[in-house]
């Protein structure tokens, strides 16, 4: 059996984030035809039952945890680099020497995004692949309209160099995956050329939220689901509860905007001052405000990739109302699948329409779930997958 290791840039689970969720699900499907051992860096300790979680998964789990400030003195190192900040921020000595030490002993090596690179960028007699998730220098992009303080200066800086970065890994890989095909246009573009290594894999949806029974009882909640220190999701929600919220509170007093997921920024934790807005922080189950609630939102102003947070909202049979951004990565249509709304005028119209209207919340969580089902399911994504990997190795 050939043997596949993974670098990730952080331990993919608990599944509290898009980036851990795919991470997670990849490696289940590397693991049906292959022996998979997996390097995983992370912020901060790792616990036991976690590390467990995977015996089923992995034959081996290299795991290096570090106090979160060594990332940070990490990154001083890059400031005099060319290179993405962020390919300083997660490279460590100690574990570059492991690297130079066993990866011979793979037959592939699979890496998680542009963080990880750094460590094998220079390997040139192993076959290896890179899975992008997203292009990160779009979110660098888009945010700075949106900066505030040194980001203002810090954003178009990493901006360029993620950009110059991203493009040039291309070139250093046997093959590498998106997972959004306007992700890899915008690559693309700046390429100047068209990326015939460059692959579109989408997300997948976790099974069991298709197995979950209907719930059909439901409160007058507007929920958003998501890593709450995720610099897209505060200013979502941020944004959300200042200029949309207020105008659907009067037209509409028992709603409440419901804010779920774990690791709650400063920002995101004062929005709970708000007369009817909740933040949860970590929960066990976080679906079950999902299906309680009438409209999930994901008012996102800057994104990259595919968002996981409105796939599992469609494979619920919820209505989502999202923005054109939000929305990009997803093979769905305004209206159909979701509805878009740019303004916070137009996206508080359109959720009170949803809240008044039964039907029309059906109508359009269905054509949600049918979407989700025969496009976005890992057993479908996988057959893709394994077939591109099975190209590298018997190349």
């Amino acid at each position: 059996m050939k043997r596949v290791l993974i670098l990730s840039f952080r331990f993919p689970y608990p599944l509290t984030d898009g980036a851990k969720i795919r991470i997670y699900n990849i490696s289940k499907l590397l693991a049906q035809k292959y022996q998979v051992d997996l390097l995983a860096i992370n912020e901060g300790r790792i616990a036991n039952k976690h590390l467990k979680e995977f015996g089923h998964v992995f034959h081996k789990v290299i795991p290096y945890p570090f106090h979160p400030l060594r990332f940070k003195i990490n990154t001083l190192k890059g400031l005099l680099s060319s290179d993405s900040l962020q390919t300083y921020y997660y490279h460590v000595e100690k574990i570059q020497k492991w690297i130079d030490k066993y990866y011979s002993e793979y037959d592939l090596i699979f890496c998680f995004h542009i963080r990880m690179s750094r460590y094998i960028r220079k390997i040139t007699d192993r076959p290896k692949v890179i899975d992008f998730i997203d292009a990160t220098s779009i979110n660098y992009r888009e945010a700075q309209e949106w900066a505030r303080g040194i980001w203002r200066f810090v954003l178009p800086i990493e901006n360029r160099r993620a950009l110059a970065y991203e493009l040039r890994m291309l070139d250093t890989f046997d093959k590498a995956f998106i997972t959004s095909a306007h992700d890899k246009a915008y690559l693309e573009r700046h390429a100047g050329r068209t990326l015939n290594n460059l692959l579109v894999i989408p997300n997948g949806v976790r099974e069991d939220l298709l197995s979950r029974p209907l719930v059909e009882e439901e409160e007058d909640w507007i929920v958003f689901l998501g890593k709450m220190n995720y610099a897209p999701n505060v200013d979502a929600v941020v944004y959300f509860a200042n200029e949309v919220f207020p105008l659907v509170r009067p037209r509409l007093p028992e709603a409440k905007f419901v804010i779920v997921g774990a690791s709650p920024a400063k920002e995101v934790l004062k929005l709970a001052r708000i007369s009817g807005i909740l933040v949860t922080g970590y929960v066990e189950d976080p679906y079950k405000y999902l299906e309680k609630a009438k409209v999930v939102v994901a008012p996102l102003r800057f994104s990259a990739g595919i968002q996981n947070k409105i796939l599992e909202a469609m494979a619920l049979r919820k209505a989502v109302v999202t923005t054109t951004k939000g929305a990009r990565g997803i093979a769905g249509r305004d209206g159909e699948h979701f509805l878009v709304a740019d303004e916070p005028e137009d996206m508080a119209e359109k959720i009170l329409k949803l809240l008044a209207s039964p039907y029309l919340r059906k109508e359009i969580g269905e054509n949600a779930r049918r979407l989700v089902e025969t496009t976005y399911r890992w057993d479908i994504i996988g057959e893709k997958l394994l077939a591109e990997i099975d190209e590298v190795l018997n190349q």
